[in-house]
């Protein structure tokens, strides 16, 4: 027992009791306690302090494993993968092309091409009726993804048709070289954002294909109520084929399906189709 655990004991009997009421046995069995105390709260100022050492090297041990290449995760403690995701893109727009004023008359009988030989079998190589497909009435008309609605080089029209998912429709448009505003990386980001789904692929011709879906929440999901694809080309032209459900009013809560007619790859044959062109080449 030190001098420092007596001189405690004998200040907290002197304290705590009478002096005339001093007990020698108390002042031992004080003591003996106070030397007790005091080294459990050394022990744990060792742990503390060892804890604190420990919490303060671990980064530096880190940052030196990294800076050797060695893996600090385990398979199992492994980090999420980024949400993040790197999108295809390309140089937009890719020429000085200049932009044309197109008088319809001129390029219908190209446009009637474009639909008796690709739109038309397109739809029903998918099941679809020819007789159930109805008029496709293209015209020049703006978009709100093209530089300039004063110049006629972006043709729109879409067309409803029955088929085998019920009541539906194909949109079309076809934007002349320069007319395009959005590079692809840039249409996703800026049109598609969260919880809307936008990927995009480059391709081997130097082109990129970007597959954009706007979606809703139905039964706790969500669910896509338009798909498109965008088909942009190395002359600075982009075709974009855009599949929907013609049927109208709330989704059912309970129906969290895909209702979109046509998938991301039927919509990307479309797109990609060479024959389907502004004017012909």
């Amino acid at each position: 027992m030190s001098e420092q655990d007596l001189r405690d004991s004998m200040r907290e009997a002197l304290w705590d009791e009478p002096p005339l009421n001093f007990d020698p046995d108390s002042f031992m069995e004080r003591a003996e306690k106070l030397t007790k105390r005091r080294r459990a709260l050394a022990s744990v100022g060792v742990v503390t302090a060892l804890l604190i050492a420990t919490v303060a090297t671990l980064p530096a041990i880190l940052v030196a494993n990294n800076r050797h290449g060695v893996d600090t995760a385990t398979s199992s403690e492994a980090a999420p993968p980024s949400p993040t995701r790197e999108l295809a893109t390309m140089k937009w727009p890719p020429n000085d092309a200049a932009r044309q004023n197109h008088v319809f008359a001129d390029v219908q009988p190209h446009l009637l091409v474009v639909w008796q030989d690709y739109l038309s079998p397109a739809l029903q190589q998918t099941g679809v009726s020819a007789d159930s497909i109805g008029m496709w009435m293209p015209d020049f008309q703006g978009s709100s993804y093209a530089r300039d609605s004063s110049v006629a080089d972006v043709l729109r029209g879409g067309v409803s048709y029955s088929g085998p998912s019920g009541l539906s429709r194909l949109d079309v448009t076809i934007a002349g070289p320069g007319a395009w505003e959005p590079a692809p990386d840039v249409l996703c980001r800026k049109y598609y954002v969260s919880p809307n789904n936008c990927t995009s692929e480059s391709q081997g011709d130097g082109s990129v294909v970007v597959v954009a879906e706007y979606t809703r929440e139905a039964g706790g999901k969500q669910v896509p109520f338009d798909r498109s694809a965008f088909h942009y080309r190395q002359d600075g032209s982009v075709v974009m084929m855009k599949s929907s459900s013609g049927a109208s009013g709330p989704v059912d809560k309970d129906d969290a399906i895909d209702h979109v007619p046509l998938s991301g790859d039927e919509l990307t044959r479309l797109a990609v189709n060479r024959g389907i062109t502004l004017t012909p080449n």
